[in-house]
């Protein structure tokens, strides 16, 4: 069994209501996000205990029975705390709690993917393609490599045991992702260039990352919307995408 960690953490942003602790707790067709994401987490086979990172006021949201553990600071040190919460040394799953589409078939499939690729970290990506087919008008940003263009999904999987090493790593590629000189420290001109100039592929992204952390990554490619389709309250066109498309769906 994998465990699970949800992250519900982060401050309240501008254009959310009044009282809101932050985006995981809006309330989208009657339930706040992060219910929906640890519904489908709690429905697909495979996970084992969930562990959910935020403010206090989650036990007002969730049901009983999760690990609730307080927010430590930013994302990286909100999976450590959660991590060492649960204790465990097999593989973690780490959602994002403002993906309200995820479904437990959805989470069974991208596990499913990361055991026929054995690594220390994967990370799900979603080609351009299938976000168009279902959300065309989605609002996402898009890197474009040999083997495609893919946006980042919202789902990752790791070994415990290098979470001490990919920590500083995320950290820096968080603060650098829309920051090219930054991201030239970290992957060197060379990488930067080919990715600026769509000559890079998935196989050479993962060699550099390889090298630069010392752990093996995969990315997972997963052609599932609703693993990248997340809310940012500055763009309310992916709110309104989600709203339509829970409503159809029904409660979580």
């Amino acid at each position: 069994m994998v465990d699970a960690i949800v992250l519900a953490g982060g401050g309240p942003e501008p254009g959310l209501p009044p009282g809101v602790p932050n985006k995981g707790f809006v309330a989208v067709a009657g339930h706040p996000l992060v219910a929906y994401v640890v519904a489908a987490l709690q429905r697909a086979r495979g996970i084992g205990r969930i562990a959910v990172v935020g403010p206090p006021a989650l036990q007002t949201v969730l049901p009983s029975g999760l690990l609730l553990v307080a927010e430590a600071g930013g994302i990286m040190d909100n999976v450590v705390q959660a991590t060492r919460a649960l204790g465990n040394s097999g593989s973690v799953l780490v959602a994002a709690s403002d993906v309200p589409l995820l479904t437990g078939e959805v989470v069974e499939e991208f596990l499913t993917a990361c055991a026929r690729q054995p690594s220390d970290f994967h990370y799900a990506v979603v080609p351009k393609a299938a976000m168009d087919q279902q959300f065309p008008t989605a609002q996402k940003t898009y890197v474009t490599l040999t083997d495609g263009t893919f946006c980042g999904g919202n789902l990752m999987l790791f070994n415990p045991r290098v979470v001490d090493r990919v920590q500083p790593f995320v950290e820096r590629v968080i603060a650098a992702r829309k920051k090219p000189w930054l991201m030239a420290q970290l992957f060197g001109w060379a990488t930067v260039m080919k990715m600026i100039s769509h000559q890079l592929s998935i196989a050479d992204l993962v060699t550099r990352v390889t090298e630069v952390v010392g752990i093996s990554v995969q990315p997972v490619i997963i052609p599932r919307p609703e693993v990248a389709l997340d809310v940012d309250v500055g763009k309310p066109d992916n709110l309104e995408l989600i709203r339509h498309a829970l409503e159809q769906r029904g409660r979580p």
